[in-house]
């Protein structure tokens, strides 16, 4: 069952706003995180509010008693350009379904979901692991590591868990390239020194930090 709300505004910046009267019904301020899916076939987005976090949540952001989302990163993937404007939202199961501001919103084919992952977790430590064997730290994991200070890690391998545990410090047996939003870590030999293929595809997963520990599993890679 499909229900039309025209309750929401979109920003040039690629926020879309809930409004205060849609907030204050709908209670949208026990929400504070949102689930992103994109729909390729039919260019709409979902959004699925949270209220726990969870891996590549996005932030609900609160606003003069309003909620923000951010929503280019999945606009431009499914080929909507960012356009200021009162948005038509409907409702899908748990989804409310944007489809873009005026002429952008024509009725389409729709297709499938695909799950939309925020590159930037809000409060889960994150890494990839791309094809070529390159580790990458999102900031909040290089800012608890302070990978700065500690430039050099070494490494462990659990073959029966399938987990790595890296210790950040000092003097390690590799180094660690740190920029301002994340930092990277050659990782292909280690791979290879434990037996461990290379990704198929860019690999994506939380990871566990406990002092200048960083844990993370490889079973789903």
């Amino acid at each position: 069952m499909t229900e039309n709300l025209v309750e929401a505004k979109m920003d040039i910046r690629g926020f879309l706003r809930f409004t205060i009267k849609l907030t204050k019904e709908l209670n949208i301020n026990q929400f504070h995180f949102a689930k992103i899916f994109i729909d390729k076939t039919g260019k709409r987005i979902g959004i699925e509010l949270q209220k726990k976090l969870e891996e590549n949540s996005y932030r609900l952001l609160q606003s003069h008693g309003s909620n923000l989302v951010y929503l280019k990163g999945a606009m431009t993937a499914i080929g909507i350009p960012v356009e200021s404007g009162t948005v038509e939202l409907s409702r899908e199961g748990k989804l409310f379904v944007f489809k873009g501001v005026g002429k952008q919103a024509k009725a389409r084919k729709t297709g499938a979901w695909e799950f939309f992952p925020c590159r930037n977790s809000s409060g889960i430590p994150m890494i990839s692991l791309d094809k070529r064997g390159t580790l990458i730290l999102d900031k909040l994991s290089i800012s608890q590591l302070d990978t700065q200070a500690n430039p050099t890690v070494s490494v462990e391998y659990n073959p029966k868990k399938k987990v790595f545990t890296l210790t950040f410090g000092k003097k390690g047996d590799i180094n660690v390239r740190t920029i301002v939003s994340h930092a990277s870590v050659s990782f292909m030999g280690t791979l290879s020194s434990n037996g461990v293929a290379l990704p198929k595809e860019s690999f994506r997963t939380s990871a566990v930090i406990k002092g200048k520990t960083l844990s993370f599993g490889i079973a789903k890679m």
